[in-house]
């Protein structure tokens, strides 16, 4: 670890209120193997808290100069893993509900059982949304989403920090996603015009 092992969580906040990297890292390895399970209870995806985890300490860093030092940090930590999270979630629905209401303007009204995109069409455009990412974006996708590795591994396989794993796979997810829905959309339409 390194050499603030030894001090207290209001030095901690204090030092990281001033902008030291080393405090965070060391109040990160205080908590987060007790805020990775808090967030998995309700996750119920270890990747997904695996993210939420990291996300938070993210925030905790950008919003370093305006945590009260005098109060506990344990509550600040948890509700600003708690409320990423259920934004999370509720974008996740949010998403899943146009792919439901797209998926339902895709059945042809002769033969119900008949989808526009099948899931030949489904992964490939999915492979064109991985291949379309920036060269270390992908490479940090490909290690966290396709082979497993945790944000840990892929930092260490790749050379980087654990911070730019994170950073990549948010970018990731939000191109892969715009590119999978602008795709949708655009068959969507082809096959309006077709029929």
């Amino acid at each position: 670890m390194n050499t603030y092992s030894n001090y207290s969580e209001k030095k901690l906040l204090n030092l990281l209120a001033q902008g030291d990297a080393n405090a965070l890292s060391s109040l990160y390895y205080l908590h987060v193997k007790q805020l990775n399970y808090f967030v998995l209870r309700t996750a119920k995806s270890s990747a997904l808290a695996e993210d939420v985890v990291h996300d938070t300490f993210i925030k905790v860093w950008e919003n370093r100069e305006k945590i009260d030092c005098e109060q506990q940090f344990k509550p600040y930590l948890y509700t600003i893993a708690r409320r990423h999270l259920l934004n999370l979630l509720k974008r996740a629905q949010h998403e899943v509900n146009i792919m439901e209401e797209i998926k339902k303007s895709t059945v042809s009204e002769e033969n119900a059982t008949e989808l526009l995109i099948d899931y030949t069409e489904s992964s490939s455009i999915f492979m064109e949304a991985i291949n379309s990412l920036p060269v270390q974006r992908k490479e940090v996708f490909i290690r966290c989403r396709i082979q497993g590795l945790t944000y840990k591994q892929a930092a260490e396989e790749l050379g980087v920090s654990e911070s730019t794993v994170n950073n990549q796979m948010v970018k990731a997810l939000k191109t892969i996603r715009g590119f999978i829905v602008m795709r949708t959309a655009v068959l969507v339409l082809l096959a309006a015009v077709t029929k």
